[in-house]
């Protein structure tokens, strides 16, 4: 479930062909520690352009979606 969640949110995050776009995921257990009581889980984070651009990707876990949300610079 994570790993599709993290590649939904590259595929939107990063450009096609944009090597300097990385997704870094959490393993599943530091990730089950992020799990909020409404059921979303920090699953990873992605970097672009050369880490000006960075969101946290979340994982609500009653529906399967991912979500991405901009990190504040």
């Amino acid at each position: 479930m994570i790993t599709e969640a993290m590649a939904r949110a590259e595929k939107i995050a990063c450009t096609p062909g944009d090597n300097r776009c990385l997704p870094l995921r959490y393993r599943p257990q530091d990730a089950l520690e992020t799990c909020t009581p409404k059921g979303r889980c920090k699953i990873g984070w992605i970097v672009a352009d050369a880490g000006r651009k960075a969101w946290d990707v979340w994982l609500d876990l009653t529906t399967g979606e991912g979500r991405l949300k901009r990190q504040e610079s």
